[in-house]
This record gives C-alpha cells, sequence and structure tokens, in this order.
C-alpha cells in the first residue's frame, strides 16, 4: 500500500519528465501560422491571375477600339468583349464596370478628371452612369475598367488586409490610354 502510495505521489514528477509527444506542442503551436500563409498565397496568387487575365482582356478589347475594327460599341458590348476573354470569372458580365473617355490634349484631363474609377456597386440599387466615347482620329482616350471579385477567405490572412466594398467584394482596377488610329 506504502509501496503505491509513494507511487502515486511520484507521478506527476515521472509525467513531467516523459519526453513522449515532445514534438507535439510546438506542432500545435506552428501549424495554424503555416496554413495561415499558405491559404493567404493561394489568395494572392488567384487574384494576381485575374488581374492579369483583365490587363489582358483589356488591352485586346482597346487595340480593337484604337484599330477602329468595330464602331463604337456600348456597355455592354464592351463588357463582353472584355469577359469573353477572361476564363475564371464566372460573374464577370454582372461585375464589371467600363469607361472610356476622351483626353484633352492641351489640359491632359478627362470629362471625369478627379473621379475614381467607377466600379459596380451591388449594395445600392441605382445603376451608375458610363461613358463610352470614341474620340476622333489621333484622339488620346483613356479606358477605365472596374472588376470586382470576392475573395476566398475574407476574414482571413490576405483576405482580411484586402480593402473590400459593403458587400465584400475587392475591385481589380486596370486603366489604359490608346490613341485612336486616323481614319
Amino acid at each position: 500500500m506504502r509501496k503505491h502510495l509513494a507511487s502515486c505521489l511520484n507521478f506527476p514528477r515521472r509525467f513531467l519528465r516523459r519526453e513522449d509527444g515532445a514534438v507535439t506542442i510546438p506542432t500545435i503551436i506552428f501549424i495554424p501560422f503555416f496554413l495561415l500563409i499558405f491559404t493567404s498565397s493561394i489568395e494572392l496568387s488567384t487574384l494576381s491571375i485575374r488581374q492579369s487575365l483583365l490587363e489582358r482582356a483589356v488591352d485586346d478589347t482597346a487595340r480593337i477600339l484604337k484599330l477602329g475594327i468595330e464602331p463604337l460599341p456600348d456597355h455592354t458590348t464592351l463588357k463582353r468583349s472584355i469577359c469573353n476573354r477572361m476564363a475564371i470569372v464566372p460573374t464577370c458580365m454582372q461585375d464589371l464596370m467600363v469607361e472610356v473617355v476622351e483626353i484633352d490634349r492641351a489640359t491632359w484631363t478627362t470629362a471625369r478628371a478627379g473621379t475614381a474609377v467607377t466600379c459596380v456597386d451591388h449594395s445600392d440599387e441605382e445603376d451608375k452612369e458610363t461613358l463610352i466615347e470614341r474620340g476622333i482620329s489621333d484622339q488620346m482616350m483613356l479606358m477605365r475598367v472596374c472588376l470586382k471579385v470576392k475573395p476566398m477567405m475574407p476574414g482571413a490572412g490576405a483576405g482580411a488586409q484586402m480593402v473590400k466594398d459593403a458587400t465584400g467584394a475587392v475591385a481589380l482596377v486596370v486603366v489604359t490610354a490608346f490613341v485612336n488610329e486616323p481614319r
């Protein structure tokens, strides 16, 4: 009995000296950090790919406009032209906004100088007016495009640090300038 009692009293000392499972504690501490870094890198990679695809689609569409291959398209046709060139944004037509404005060579400003790029706002029921101008021969034009995308993990890692609107979407903005070819 006395031996059993001494054994019970020494149990905490023996328990603290054991090295079984010594790796478990650091693993439990560091795994959340590694997962956060891993998911943030996936988030940023996905956004970077979407931004690159958007820039490429806008450049291709601007080329069509500057060469005058097609007559002046309306907003929906411009959006469709850009969205058809992007593969991985399924809600592109609902989340894309395009503006094309002339640049005055005397002042180097546009009709919307000093205004932010117009983006889709799903929390607002009223549609924002977009400006689509053709310009004349040798006229410098500015195309501003905004695409709203939802982060994969808006509350953690890189997704938590992004500037989001009221609906939780992030704006990907592309601005390109071109000169209309002589006609």
